[in-house]
């Protein structure tokens, strides 16, 4: 997908774009709820986005 990502922040991205919480994917990944906040935040400025919408759009190529 996204090769600016690492692949703990493409499994929290993936689980975002299938509208999971922080708090669901901290739990199936064995993270905190803060670690995740961190990967998403990581994310977000990786792609230049502000929003799970936004993300869905960049990491599919949706226009």
């Amino acid at each position: 997908m996204n090769r600016n990502l690492t692949e703990r922040e493409m499994q929290v991205a993936m689980a975002c774009c299938k509208g999971k919480s922080s708090r669901i994917i901290a739990d199936e990944l064995g993270l905190s709820k803060r670690t995740v906040d961190s990967h998403k935040t990581n994310i977000y400025r990786k792609l230049g986005i502000n929003n799970n919408i936004a993300l869905i759009h960049k990491l599919f190529n949706i226009k």
